[in-house]
């Protein structure tokens, strides 16, 4: 006669279905995910920032973004006046 291996999960859910309990499973309820956060608007400086940042960048691609963000900062005040 061959044996049969249960594991751990297996041998409890068979004992709970002999029993008549519910399982662990059917106990516990499905997580809810928390709902989105809401963005904050991007101000009109930001969103220029970016822009001229990125042009720099793709300019100076060696320079640190650190010094480019200066010269950033200055292009977008051009551009917003």
């Amino acid at each position: 006669m061959a044996t049969v291996t249960l594991t751990l999960e297996e041998y409890e859910a068979l004992k709970d279905m002999a029993m008549g309990m519910p399982s662990l499973v059917e106990i516990i309820p499905d997580p809810v995910a928390p709902p989105k956060k809401k963005r904050k608007k991007v101000s009109k400086y930001s969103r220029e920032f970016g822009i001229q940042l990125k042009k720099l960048v793709k300019k100076h691609p060696r320079t640190k973004v650190t010094q480019l963000m200066s010269q950033a900062h200055r292009n977008t005040r051009r551009a917003l006046k």
